[in-house]
């Protein structure tokens, strides 16, 4: 049974919020393009292993998706987390394309496409990492010890796994088809009970409450200053910038389409981009408006939370991390 379901990545949202207001001649638009793409290629990855996922029998595993926490004072993730009552499995996915080298040696996955060589991280010590600090986070939560397993899944079938001269094949990285049969094996290994269903429920509770989304501010990241960003209210129909409010209703000048909301999508928008708060003057600078009055029309429509006083009050915008 899945606990945590899988969702777009808030990274993702972030990035394709980005685009949505970068200009198209902005010097920074194709580094966050190809950023966003290998993203996408990353969550797609993780989607293809949902299919073998789905084959577990529902009462005897509990699947959880994405997890952050932290360990003292260091956060670590887990793409995909299988519970049971004899053993645990944390599963890194990975969706390259190419000839892939792992050099055990220099802790490098290197990728071979196009002829062109690419160096990634050993992913191998990548999970083995997170295993370590799981196990430490279980320990520290007053779990009992149990059989704590790790798997690298190559999701991508075309890709040509191969290991560096004088390095063996690590048995920590699978293809998804194997996947199955791994967990099977394990089932058959580790049969003595260490937790029973009560306490396993305890740990997805706590799992939940302890995990915590990254939230990266992407512009710090690609070095982006905010008044190089598009304002306005993009239309539904057409994705032109700016719609114009008029009588209640959003008109696109372009093809003529109008709308009551579209300015949401403008809001969340704002919200992946900057903060989750938003006053009368910041909503009207982004939505281009010009009447205070209207923005605060918009803004009380949102019934949601708000904090302080006339000029100074700050409402809180309805959207979800995750």
């Amino acid at each position: 049974m899945i606990v945590k379901h899988r969702k777009v990545p808030l990274k993702i949202r972030k990035l394709e919020a980005l685009l949505r207001r970068l200009p198209p001649n902005h010097s920074k638009r194709i580094e966050v393009e190809q950023e966003l793409a290998r993203r996408l290629s990353g969550y797609k990855g993780e989607q293809s292993l949902d299919y073998f996922l789905s084959f577990l029998p529902e009462q005897e595993y509990l699947i959880l998706h994405d997890i952050r926490l932290t360990e003292k004072t260091h956060y670590f993730q887990i793409d995909t987390l299988i519970l049971s009552s004899s053993f645990f499995l944390i599963l890194e996915a990975k969706n390259l394309s190419g000839t892939l080298i792992f050099d055990h040696m220099f802790h490098q996955l290197i990728r071979i496409i196009n002829g062109k060589e690419e160096v990634f991280p050993d992913p191998v010590q990548q999970v083995k990492h997170q295993q370590f600090q799981f196990a430490k986070w279980l320990k520290n939560n007053q779990f009992p010890l149990i059989p704590l397993e790790a798997f690298v899944v190559m999701t991508n079938p075309n890709a040509l796994i191969k290991t560096s001269p004088g390095n063996t094949p690590s048995p920590s990285v699978i293809r998804t088809p194997s996947l199955l049969e791994k967990v099977n094996i394990f089932k058959e290994m580790y049969q003595e009970e260490k937790l029973s269903k009560k306490e396993i429920r305890r740990l997805c509770k706590l799992l939940i409450k302890h995990h915590t989304p990254g939230n990266l501010d992407v512009l710090q990241q690609f070095q982006i200053n905010e008044s190089d960003l598009l304002t306005g209210v993009h239309c539904p129909n057409c994705s032109v910038l700016p719609m114009e409010r008029k009588w209640g209703k959003w008109n696109c000048a372009n093809c003529s389409f109008s709308s009551k909301d579209a300015h949401l999508h403008a809001l969340n928008d704002y919200y992946l981009l900057f903060q989750a708060m938003i006053t009368n003057q910041r909503l009207r600078n982004f939505l281009q408006l010009s009447s205070s009055t209207v923005a605060k029309k918009l803004l009380l429509s949102l019934n949601t939370p708000y904090s302080g006083e006339k000029r100074g009050r700050s409402y809180h915008l309805p959207f979800e991390e995750e």
